[in-house]
């Protein structure tokens, strides 16, 4: 196959693997991604996914990818809460919940770190999209949540002022009622513990 006419075609995913070559087109040869790899056109993310080279990348689609190689999974904690302006810091890796096992690769130089949470938890994301790619988010309340849920050591004032994190923003940010609803579906009882921890540290600090 012409390199040229693979890419037209896959010009506007922001990745893609073998098996989906091989169904779009019978018979195609693997080896040829191999040799196209060498040439510097095409880049292996992580088995069984490659990206074209001469595709940009954006953080939209980089959260994107990270959605696609390890799923299910969604963007949350230190990504989340920097999408959401709830921490100053810009995050330099990205961060994802997933209902698999705890992993983490590097992707382009870009480390992909996943947490694992158990099925029942994994609810509370919203999909968003850009030039048609889709990608998954946790919700402003989720990612506080999931916070809470992945880091039992963070339990007093004192571990959420070490985030800095901004208290009007999220109280500005969180919708009642939903917060109180994605609480309520949780049964363990050092977790609503720290939730509360956290609702009295943001009374008191959210101007």
């Amino acid at each position: 196959m012409n390199f040229r006419d693979f890419e037209s075609i896959y010009a506007e995913r922001p990745c893609f693997t073998v098996r989906e070559v091989a169904l779009r087109f019978p018979g195609f040869d693997d080896r040829q991604l191999h040799y196209w790899q060498q040439k510097g056109w095409v880049r292996q993310l992580r088995r069984p996914f490659y990206r074209l080279t001469s595709r940009p990348w954006t953080l939209h689609e980089r959260q994107a990818v990270a959605n696609m190689i390890y799923a299910p999974s969604y963007i949350s904690l230190e990504s989340a809460l920097s999408h959401y302006g709830f921490i100053p810091e810009g995050v330099f890796h990205l961060t994802s919940v997933t209902s698999r096992h705890t992993r983490s690769f590097e992707v382009d130089g870009i480390l992909y770190a996943y947490r694992s949470v158990q099925p029942s938890w994994f609810f509370g994301y919203v999909i968003t999209e850009q030039d048609g790619v889709p990608m998954r988010m946790a919700e402003p309340e989720k990612v506080l949540l999931d916070m809470l849920h992945l880091n039992p050591g963070m339990c007093t004032p004192d571990d959420f002022e070490g985030l800095r994190l901004d208290a009007t923003g999220i109280k500005e940010s969180i919708r009642p009622l939903v917060w109180k609803d994605y609480v309520a579906l949780s049964k363990n009882k050092a977790l609503l513990s720290r939730t509360q921890t956290f609702q009295n540290w943001l009374h008191d600090h959210a101007g």
